[in-house]
């Protein structure tokens, strides 16, 4: 039985023109409003200037296949994010904020794209326009989805791969397409962020064929021809890479740099305890607010009204299922981990959704959508209040949320929850498929604006951005000419320098004493050892790296001058090296 309504006859439930479905048109209009108006307004962020900088040493180089930062291999994850970078700078001038992020917006769109055209083979327009705003209004999915890292990427092509493979498995076509698409697209999973979509994608459908006991089709020769065409996707990169660096060190970057094994490093028992308590609730709370619409999935009222939509259901939790226990079990994971399956989980909330907003019983799971609505109601109404409140607040940090907004767009801000509001009431009205609607996309577009206006705004006013202060630096340094790095220097540094720094490697965290450069610097970072300067320098810069701003930085670079010291110089008076670590404020460099 069990296999039987996992492996349905095929099923012609989804229309042949769903693209053609006005939810979608809408869909695609709300991610071009929340993710593309506002694209470039924040300075660059976190990872994103060092996968900037490996796109613009390769477009350097003309070489595509080593990922370097300084002219050194960087084995830290494989190329796919900084290639699309490289090919979105031959749109937009150059490797800037817009090249830099497009590639993460554009992933977005195509997956709330593909959630909705999978979504209708088992869900109406309702449904799979409610896993689409899902999925596009999660709060990490506003938060990575926009920037210029790996996550979306790996998002899109794992979910591709996964839909594109179920939806050739249940219509018993040719297993050809199930196993070739399919492993294609777990190929530039790979590419994207190494071996975690492939080995969820292998995962996923192995389990299920072998619960469906679906031998014949597990056991396909195109199932080897599938995993055949994945090796060759990624050996085609691999390849060159390995050739070109030695054997240990190209390894590294299918463990993301030689770090992967930190994650599941602990103090002691407790931490461990603590971590596995704490990251079921990190990660409900990363998929707010539509995680609170989880919980009917585990009731006898919504297993009773699952219907034709089974074979769906057991694949998107099976899909879970296999990933959750690789992002909860590693001591040091986080919730964005398991953002490759927010699609899954979206489409879960989608059904959730249809299935209480059409039903005609009144108890408390078949009121489940009804629930939903009432108690954002007044949270709605509560946002803009509380964004005036916060501005006479006594915290600094509620303060500089009160001020993100101008008084004006506070008032209008304050207008738009009321017709949020309105539009929520006038949705529960009725329960036919237009009146939810107008409730999904309200709701959205409610918290689409609150975080490309409130939450971007904070981040605009606390952001660190020292592209200023490092192009006077640069104009100095130039015009002197050498300039060296002890070590590796912070990406952030690198990005807004622009110019491949010239790399010195250390040798027991130990400068060169060789070195004739009049100017180098290096980097300051916790957990990563400092260099340590044998001859008499001074200080030129301190160069915050932070990603928000902070009067003590403990992520910086610093800019020395080497001091040359002349014969007749007594040695009472010689200068000492100055040391590794600042705390008091310096000024900008000036040009000489």
């Amino acid at each position: 039985m069990l296999a039987a309504a996992m492996c349905p006859e095929p099923a012609s439930t989804a229309p042949r023109a769903a693209w053609r479905d006005v939810e979608l048109v809408l869909l695609i209009l709300l991610v071009l409003g929340v993710y593309f108006l506002r694209l470039t307004d924040l300075t660059i962020r976190g990872e994103e200037s060092r996968w900037a900088r490996v796109a613009q040493e390769m477009i350097d180089t003309d070489d595509y296949v080593v990922p370097r930062q300084q002219g050194q291999p960087f084995p830290d994850r494989p190329p796919l994010n900084s290639w699309l970078m490289v090919a979105a700078s031959q749109l937009t001038g150059g490797v800037n904020l817009a090249a830099v992020r497009l590639p993460s917006a554009l992933a977005t769109l195509l997956t709330v794209v593909l959630i909705y055209l999978y979504g209708r083979n088992f869900l109406s327009p309702l449904g799979a326009l409610t896993s689409g705003v899902a999925y596009a209004t999660m709060g990490q999915v506003m938060q990575l989805g926009r920037v210029g890292e790996s996550d979306a990427l790996l998002t899109l092509a794992l979910s591709a791969a996964f839909f594109a493979w179920h939806y050739a498995y249940l219509r018993r076509r040719d297993p050809r397409l199930a196993w070739l698409i399919g492993y294609a697209l777990a190929g530039l999973a790979a590419l994207a962020k190494g071996p975690q979509g492939p080995v969820y994608f292998v995962g996923t459908t192995t389990v299920l064929l072998c619960l469906a006991r679906d031998w014949r089709f597990l056991f396909s020769r195109w199932h080897a021809l599938g995993l055949a065409l994945l090796l060759a996707i990624v050996g085609s990169w691999y390849v060159p890479f390995l050739i070109t660096l030695d054997g240990p060190a190209a390894l590294e970057v299918w463990m993301e740099g030689g770090n992967l094994g930190s994650r599941f490093q602990s103090t002691g028992i407790a931490q461990v305890l603590k971590h596995w308590v704490e990251f079921p609730l990190e990660l409900f709370g990363a998929m707010l607010p539509w995680s609170f619409l989880l919980p009917p999935l585990a009731t006898r009222w919504f297993r009773e009204r699952i219907g034709s939509a089974r074979p769906y259901l057991v694949f998107l939790l099976t899909a879970c299922a296999v990933a959750l226990p690789t992002c909860w079990l590693p001591f040091e994971s986080r919730p964005r981990y398991f953002m490759a399956l927010y699609p899954c989980v979206a489409l879960l909330v989608g059904l959730v959704v249809e299935r209480s907003a059409t039903a005609v019983q009144q108890g408390w799971w078949a009121r489940s959508w009804d629930n939903f609505l009432v108690t954002g109601l007044p949270l709605v109404l509560f946002a803009p209040l509380a964004l005036g409140a916060f501005r006479f607040a006594g915290g600094a940090t509620l303060r500089e949320i009160g001020h993100a907004v101008t008084p004006a767009f506070g008032m209008l801000y304050g207008v738009a929850a009321v017709a949020t509001v309105a539009a929520m009431l006038w949705s529960r009205l009725e329960r036919d498929r237009w009146h939810v609607e107008v409730g999904v996309l309200a709701l959205a577009g409610f918290l689409g604006l609150s975080y490309s206006s409130i939450v971007l705004n904070v981040q605009q006013r606390t952001s660190n951005d020292p592209s200023q202060q490092i192009a006077e630096l640069r104009a100095l340094v130039n015009a002197e000419g050498r300039f060296v790095s002890f070590g590796p220097v912070h990406h952030l540094f690198a990005y807004y320098f622009g110019e491949t720094i010239e790399y010195q490697p250390l040798e027991k965290q130990m400068a060169p004493v060789d070195c004739d450069a009049e100017y180098f610097c290096f980097a300051v970072d916790p957990g990563f050892p400092t260099a340590q300067v044998p001859f008499p320098w001074e200080r030129v810069a301190e160069i915050s790296c932070e990603r928000a701003r902070s009067a003590q930085p403990r992520a910086k670079v610093i800019v020395g001058r080497r001091i040359v010291l002349s014969a007749a110089t007594p040695a009472d008076e010689t200068p000492a090296a100055a040391p590794a670590s600042f705390d008091e404020p310096i000024e900008p460099p000036v040009a000489r």
